[in-house]
This record gives structure tokens, sequence and C-alpha cells, in this order.
């Protein structure tokens, strides 16, 4: 049997040393790098004086979970003074616009047309007819909520008639009846309220 020397029973016993090193670094690192077993103090948590009772951590409340698809908002009824407070308004620029549009009648003998389509009330100057009364009214009434291009009024008229268009809050304050049958789908809003004259 063949004796070991020395230097071959040092390089023997170095190797389980080695070992048990190279595992105790990859345990360290993974507790490092998952934080440990313990759970880290809050930022805004002061250090505990003596005496002092510990905080008691906050059960952590799970993520919901994540979904590709875009949330749509559920429809809802709006009601209230405040609503209601907008849809008079609403009514009353109709009205407004309405006597306007029969001033502009008086002096230049038709309606400003659009050739029966519908459009909006002067957003856009240079194409809007109803920008053309103008000078018998002033300002042009708006939407209460803004955005005029999102809640504007709506005009159609084929020169002898008109239908001024607004979209109300309200259901109980819509009045379709009276609208062109192409109103919703050109304004894309529901309760219409349609105001109609003609000569």
């Amino acid at each position: 049997m063949q004796r070991l020397k020395r230097t071959d029973w040092l390089r023997m016993s170095t190797v389980p040393i080695v070992v048990i090193v190279a595992v105790l670094a990859a345990v360290i690192t993974t507790d490092l790098a998952t934080g440990g077993a313990h759970e880290p103090k809050p930022e805004n948590q002061a250090a505990l004086g003596p005496g002092a009772a510990a905080a008691t951590s906050r059960p952590k409340t799970p993520l919901p979970p994540t979904s590709t698809r875009t949330p749509t908002a559920a429809p809802t009824t709006v009601s209230g003074p405040v609503v209601e407070a907008r849809d008079k308004t609403r009514k009353d620029d109709l009205e407004r616009m309405a006597a306007a549009l029969e001033k502009y009648y008086d002096k230049k003998k038709e309606y400003p047309s659009t050739g029966g389509n519908l459009q909006s009330v002067c957003i856009y100057k240079d194409v809007d007819a109803y920008c053309k009364v103008e000078d018998f009214i002033d300002p042009i009434p708006a939407d209460p909520l803004g955005d005029p291009a999102a809640n504007g009024y709506w005009y159609a008229s084929d020169g002898k008639s008109y239908t001024l268009i607004a979209a109300m809050e309200m259901p109980a304050d819509a009045m379709a009846q009276n609208c062109p049958e192409a109103a919703p789908k050109h304004t894309k809003k529901a309760n219409l309220y349609c105001l109609t004259g003609n000569r």
C-alpha cells in the first residue's frame, strides 16, 4: 500500500473547507439578496428607546392580480343640484342661441345653412355655420362643463329650419324626439335635448 505524502494530506483536507466556504458564501449572498429573514424597519419608524415597546407590523395587503385588459368605466347616473343647474344652463343657452338665429333670419331671410348636416357650434370658425350668428349673440354659449370639442353644442340647418342640440347629464332632461336621427351617432352622446325652429 502506497503511503500518502504530507502535502497530499493537506490538499485533501482543504477541499472540504473550500466547499463549506463556498456554500456559506452562497447562503449569505442569497440572504442579502432577499432581505434576510427579518422584516426591514420602516423608514419613518424611529429607533426604540429603553423601555419602549416594539411596534407591531401591519399585515401586508396582497396586490391585486394584474390584467392586460383596459378597465372601462361603468355608466353612472348623475343627479343633484349642481347637475340640475348645468342642465338648466344648457336649455337656457339653446333658447338664447335660437333667439339669435331668428334675428339672423330677420336680416338675411335664411338661417346659416349646414346643408342639413350636424356641425359643432362655432368651434371651428372657418367651417362651422353657426359662427355667422356671432353678431347677434356675444359670446356664443359653450357647454358649462367646458372643453367644447368634447362637451359642446351642435347645430344643423337647411336654411329654412334648424336644430340646436345639447347633451344633458340627467336623462329626465333629455328631449330626443325633436332630434335628427343621426344626432346620437354624430355627437356620440346620450340624453340629447334638441330645440327646433323654422320659417
